[in-house]
């Protein structure tokens, strides 16, 4: 894997939110799609890259049934009244309901070329990146890199996962939803139009003008129809900790209301890398994790990762002192996103890894999960240690063997 350098497109930004509709490219003058560089791999590597993400998911399955089996739900961070609803919600899935069959997540992994590539964590409920990975960086490929290829089959699979979906909905719509973030409401919206080609019902809202009825405990969308299916980017762990929590698992418990992603997804906090270290701490390239420092030795350096975090919200790299706790001086924070700091979930800790060096700064790969398969890969560049809100998206390609 290297990285090469170039001139960007000549007026590439007005042809992608005229062609692509994509309007987020640089918020606030910021760099966000960065193609005055791509990473360039063989197909060997993506090949390793791509086992390495199907063993990781499989081996995240196993974790959660551990946890469901253990009763342990809590060590994930999720609220007493909900634990009985996520753990149902994971068995009627393991028993094969459509309707608990996921429909995407991300894995992000940490890989210099060498050795096996590192989980970092497993954005298995509100991943972004999605249009970026799916649409933007093929449109670039196919301009500038025709003769290669890309690991990316991301938009097919959704829609063959959503028109899955169409036979268990049995005509019900579903309101596609995120937060008051032009990235977010822009995602939900490509998910809306793909479940749309999937010929399934929809209706795009945002989460602030949807309306909660004490009366008959129902959701409303602004036209006051009752809403049946729901697909969140606002995160549900979120929605736990807030007024909705309660009415929310109500409604699913009830049959009112389906969610997507499904409630089990809420067993695929950061927490649960510290089950799949419990299951296989040889796994080739998982990092030691558990939910407190004390599992590593003074000096380690060690991730701190709040169990409910998103976009590296709260997430702390720190030194081990001599006590083996968290040495002051030693701490490098990502700043929130957002107006609230993630933690009081919980946190889970977890060995630091290099990530791949970009001139800057870091790369991170995510690699995208549909069923139990990787279909695609994006990348990620950071100025520093931790991916965030901030981070840039570099698009990527490979050479296949026969060229």
């Amino acid at each position: 894997m290297r990285r090469v350098t170039h001139p960007p497109r000549p007026d590439w930004a007005r042809r992608m939110e005229e062609e692509l509709g994509f309007v987020f490219h640089s918020p606030d003058g910021t760099v966000y799609w960065d193609e005055t560089a791509h990473w360039a791999f063989t197909e060997d590597e993506i090949d390793r890259i791509e086992d390495a993400a199907d063993a990781f998911h499989a081996l995240a399955i196993r974790a959660a049934d551990r946890a469901v089996s253990q009763n342990r739900l809590a060590e994930l961070g999720i609220p007493g009244y909900a634990v009985a609803a996520v753990a149902d919600s994971w068995r009627r899935f393991r028993e094969g309901d459509p309707l608990e069959a996921p429909v995407y997540g991300r894995l992000d992994i940490a890989w210099t070329g060498d050795g096996a590539p590192a989980l970092l964590e497993y954005n298995a409920a509100t991943p972004t990146s999605l249009y970026e990975t799916a649409v933007v960086q093929w449109h670039w490929l196919e301009e500038t890199h025709p003769e290669a290829d890309q690991f990316n089959r991301l938009h097919e699979a959704l829609v063959e996962a959503w028109a899955a979906r169409g036979a268990a909905m049995a005509g019900r719509p579903i309101h596609f939803t995120a937060g008051d973030v032009t990235e977010d409401m822009a995602t939900a919206g490509y998910l809306q139009a793909i479940a749309t080609e999937a010929g399934l019902a929809t209706k795009l809202v945002a989460i602030g003008d949807i309306a909660f009825d004490e009366s008959d405990r129902r959701f409303y969308d602004p036209d006051g129809t009752p809403i049946e299916a729901l697909f969140s980017l606002y995160p549900v762990e979120w929605m736990l900790r807030e007024d909705w929590g309660v009415p929310l698992i109500e409604a699913v418990e009830a049959g009112r209301l389906v969610l997507f992603e499904p409630l089990w997804k809420q067993l695929f906090s950061k927490g649960i890398l510290a089950f799949m270290y419990e299951l296989e701490p040889d796994h080739p390239g998982l990092l030691k994790a558990g939910f407190a420092p004390g599992l590593f030795a003074p000096g380690d350096r060690v991730v701190a990762k709040p169990l409910a975090g998103r976009e590296g919200d709260g997430v702390e790299i720190v030194t081990l002192g001599p006590d083996g706790m968290p040495a002051a001086d030693s701490v490098v924070r990502q700043a929130s996103p957002g107006p609230r700091i993630a933690g009081d979930e919980g946190w889970v800790y977890q060995a630091f890894t290099p990530l791949a060096p970009a001139p800057g700064g870091h790369a991170v790969a995510g690699v995208w999960i549909i069923g139990d398969k990787a279909v695609a890969m994006g990348l990620r560049e950071d100025a520093g240690e931790i991916t965030g809100v901030g981070s840039r998206f570099v698009p990527h390609l490979f050479t296949p063997r026969d060229a």
